[in-house]
């Protein structure tokens, strides 16, 4: 009788094994797609920042360093304009200038963007096409993933988890627009 517990003792823990073993693998795969993600948002934000504009040349190869493996990633952009509104006393007699100027951001997003770089019929060639940003503007990028990753659905598997968006990689990144370099 002891070598049939000792036997199904063995099992579980050779199960228990196999589990961690495929866990750790598909776990490392998730930190290698985390990694490559930061990297490619990094890069494609700092480009935007330094250049000043947004072509669709940059925006397809974002999209295509992105996706790495079955990982699919959710993005948006966001354009704050800065805009300054002069203040008046009284808003109908222009002579009622303050001097003084109130400074508002008004905001694009990526559909707007989109819209303006990929929209057909287009006069301007595809190529040609720029997005334009002012210095002291800021722009800014969030990516996360859209889809349950393997590591995530064998781990909910074994603990019976249903709950949860399922959302691992989460990248928030932007800043100051530095440059107009057009």
């Amino acid at each position: 009788m002891p070598t049939m517990i000792s036997k199904i003792i063995l099992i579980i823990l050779f199960t228990l094994m196999v589990f961690n073993g495929v866990y750790n693998q598909y776990k490392m795969q998730d930190d290698i797609a985390k990694q490559n993600a930061f990297q490619v948002v990094s890069n494609f934000v700092n480009n935007v920042r330094t250049k000043g504009y947004i072509s669709p040349t940059m925006i397809e190869d974002f999209e295509r360093d992105l996706q790495l493996g079955s990982y699919l990633f959710k993005t948006e952009f966001k354009h704050q304009k800065k805009v300054y509104t002069p203040v008046y006393t009284d808003p109908t007699n222009p002579a009622s200038f303050t001097g003084e100027y109130v400074v508002d951001m008004d905001e694009y997003y990526k559909t707007q963007i989109m819209d303006y770089l990929f929209e057909e019929p287009n006069s301007i060639p595809k190529a040609e096409r720029k997005y334009l940003m002012t210095e002291g503007d800021f722009f800014y990028v969030e990516v996360q993933n859209m889809t349950r990753s393997n590591a995530m659905m064998l781990f909910d598997a074994f603990t019976n988890n249903t709950e949860g968006d399922g959302v691992f990689i989460f990248i928030p990144n932007g800043g100051m627009i530095l440059n107009e370099d057009f």
